[in-house]
């Protein structure tokens, strides 16, 4: 769990990464395509012919920026953050995202944050620390939600071949590290 004063921490660091979130959010999608090339296959964006540059992989970075800042606020009142990261979580089952991906995606943003910060003199150990924390909470609350859900359309996709209505579920399209 984040203490206060981590938590301060990541608030003030987080304030200065906040400005520009799309660029920021585009060096955190391009870390993780870059460390794990398949999970770009889970994108709407995959085929795009510069995908660095495709305006949809800008959105989604934005957005996912957008959503670590909410998290970040969310520290404060982190009974108001559980629903919202459960939340986030289940959705996330029915892109294709597998609990194996939390650490490439815990690690690219640590990557980013640092990359993003240290110039400025503004990372240390103690910040470092302070975010691994972050992620550690974020990743406690969204990870079982996230296995919940995939048990849920793995249920329903097996009552739905059972009563002859479908076919049979697919395997997991899992990207490796």
């Amino acid at each position: 769990m984040v203490d206060d004063g981590q938590r301060v921490k990541v608030a003030d660091t987080w304030s200065l990464v906040e400005p520009d979130l799309e660029k920021h959010g585009v060096t955190f999608f391009t870390r993780i395509f870059t460390v794990a090339p398949g999970a770009l296959q889970l994108f709407s964006f995959r085929d795009e012919p510069e995908v660095f540059e495709s305006p949809q992989l800008r959105r989604h970075a934005s957005t996912v920026m957008r959503t670590v800042g909410q998290a970040v606020a969310g520290l404060k009142e982190i009974h108001t953050l559980i629903p919202f990261l459960k939340g986030l979580g289940a959705a996330h089952a029915r892109y294709g995202v597998q609990s194996d991906h939390f650490e490439v995606i815990g690690n690219a943003l640590i990557w980013t944050l640092e990359n993003a910060l240290e110039p400025a003199g503004k990372w240390s150990p103690e910040i470092k620390d302070a975010w691994v924390k972050t992620f550690a909470t974020v990743q406690s609350v969204m990870e079982p939600a996230l296995l919940e859900a995939h048990e849920n359309i793995r249920a329903k996709q097996q009552a739905e071949v059972n009563a002859g209505d479908g076919e049979e579920p697919p395997l997991d399209d899992r990207w490796s590290v």
